[in-house]
């Protein structure tokens, strides 16, 4: 079985008058060249435009394959010697495409993106709607069949027994070999008809995957002319009553969301950085990382695999207001896209968390179905991770009976201030204390969002608003009373660095200034400030801390 990594020099061209993805292929003139992954609205002479772009790359190759798009954004479509292979509906989703090629030979694979807003991607959506394919292109050369998924989950992780379930793309009527290597080594081999069979075995000397010592064993699976291999991890991840365990220990999560933003590479962050802001973050102390606010490439999540960085990863669905929220095709699309975020995702130990539509209005009873919804879909999908969404409703919210575990985004300190009110940080531990009051007692709780706003450079003798002092007292105090106090499980601030939004949004240069970093990675005060605070106060339980003095 052959593998084509397409990533490299593309042809392009642009179609500004273009509002919405075409039909047919239309007939093009190439007039430029753009590499791939990459984002064609981050420079001249594209940059800010809205408009359909068009990638084409000759490839020679022929017979049954399968085309693997690690993301596009904001809507896209396959074409194949000119006629319409699929589509990419959902930004930053992963998507494959298995089809007969032809014969083998000289073909012409185009990728259509638009990046005008849609029924997915709305325009108040406070992070930007970058156009072009942010992940790896790449063709795998079929002998005819393929495994469609393979799902492996951890049974017992104080045995290293797994469950396999593999999915073929067709049915076999008549059964063929499969085999199961790990780490170089036969374990096991049967039968497999049918088009989706279940096996579990021990992985012999097995490690545990941890935060601390993120093992991973390589798992090799043949069926017939056609092989797939992953990387899996040994790790349970649970909820009983208050308190998270990984493998029957104790976890809490401390860490930050993260935008896949850089003013250079848009949302197409090539890996080397990629790498360098999970070293930064586990150097730190951190453990934990929220993708927000939609699916993360699968670079990215293979570096929080090897690096020990837990992952709560989500659909895109970002404060979606009334109007849309309660129509039949907007929870179709919710329950679509958790489905495949599974199917993609689905064999990444570090990933603990599946999450969608950040800061609903988890408020209505008309909500609770929706919720309810999405979450059951996740489950029926994966029943081995928490399911979840991060809530701005506090008080108000009426669904936080249903996830694993509750997640609110408050902003104590810095919003709902006084109008002459220049320093709020008094207001932090009361307000945290009132929500806190307000989760049910048997559910594991975290603050999945908290920050405030500091432009970088911006200081200030009197640590006034936006200043980098202010930014660093807040998070500082957010530590103090977080970390502190066993009934959180975890916390992630807003966000890791500077992220670009949009000029006629509000924002300060356009840019989402809440970052812990700016958009070049350059640390603020605060950067300084919670790494101290996880060095003095650390982010285990207190009372075990307690128990351990």
């Amino acid at each position: 079985m052959n593998i084509l990594n397409l990533d490299g020099v593309w042809d392009f061209t642009f179609a500004p008058q273009e509002q919405s993805l075409p039909d047919s292929l239309p007939h093009l003139e190439w007039e430029s060249a753009l590499s791939v992954p990459g984002c064609f609205d981050v420079s001249a002479p594209f940059f800010g435009k809205r408009g359909v772009g068009y990638y084409r790359c000759t490839v020679r190759t022929g017979g049954l394959i399968r085309l693997s798009i690690d993301g596009l954004g904001v809507a896209g479509k396959v074409f194949w010697d000119g006629k319409t292979i699929g589509e990419c509906p959902y930004a930053y989703m992963p998507e494959k495409f298995t089809f007969n090629a032809g014969e083998t030979g000289e073909h012409q694979l185009v990728i259509a993106v638009c990046n005008h807003f849609n029924k997915v991607f709305f325009p108040y959506f406070d992070f930007y709607a970058y156009g072009g394919i942010f992940g790896s292109v790449r063709i795998e050369e079929l002998p005819g069949y393929a495994i469609d998924l393979l799902q492996v989950t951890t049974l017992d992780y104080s045995t290293g027994r797994v469950r396999a379930a593999v999915t073929a793309d067709r049915f076999f009527r008549a059964p063929r070999k499969i085999t199961f290597e790990i780490d170089g080594k036969e374990i096991l081999t049967s039968e497999f008809a049918g088009k989706k069979n279940v096996y579990e075995f021990n992985v012999p000397e097995f490690k545990l995957w941890s935060p601390e010592t993120p093992a991973l064993h390589r798992l090799r699976v043949i069926l017939g002319a056609y092989e797939e291999s992953c990387n899996i991890g040994i790790r349970t991840i649970e909820a009983r009553g208050p308190q998270l365990f990984l493998n029957g220990r104790k976890l809490r999560l401390i860490g930050y969301n993260r935008h896949d933003s850089h003013p250079q590479f848009g949302a197409a962050v090539p890996p080397s950085l990629m790498a360098a802001d999970l070293q930064m973050i586990k150097n730190q102390g951190c453990n934990f990382l929220r993708g927000s606010h939609y699916p993360q490439r699968e670079t990215f999540l293979e570096l929080c695999d090897k690096l020990g960085i837990l992952f709560w990863e989500e659909t895109l669905g970002w404060d979606v207001r009334d109007e849309e929220l309660f129509k039949p095709e907007f929870l179709f699309k919710q329950k679509d896209q958790a489905r495949k975020l599974v199917r993609s995702h689905c064999n990444h130990p570090a990933i603990i968390i599946w999450g969608f539509m950040n800061e609903t209005l988890s408020e209505e009873k008309r909500c609770r179905k929706i919720i309810q919804k999405v979450y059951d879909t996740y489950k029926a999908n994966d029943s081995s991770r928490l399911v979840t969404y991060a809530s701005n409703r506090y008080e108000k919210d009426i669904c936080m009976d249903i996830v694993d575990i509750v997640a609110m985004n408050p902003y104590p300190g810095w919003g709902s201030m006084n109008f002459d009110e220049v320093y709020s940080l008094h207001r932090i531990r009361p307000r945290l204390d009132e929500i806190c009051k307000a989760v049910p007692a048997d559910k594991p709780y975290m603050i999945s969002e908290i920050g405030a706003s500091a432009i970088y450079g911006h200081r200030d003798p009197y640590r006034v608003r936006w200043s980098e002092e202010y930014q660093a007292e807040l998070v500082t105090e957010v530590c103090n009373v977080v970390l502190r106090d066993p009934r959180y499980c975890g916390l992630a601030f807003w966000h890791f660095c500077d992220a670009k939004s949009y000029l006629n949004g509000g924002r300060v240069k356009g840019i989402n200034d809440k970052g812990i970093l700016n958009e070049y990675r350059q640390p603020k005060l605060a950067w300084q400030a919670i790494t101290k605070a996880i060095s003095e106060i650390g982010i285990a339980d207190p009372q075990e801390r307690k128990n351990d003095l």
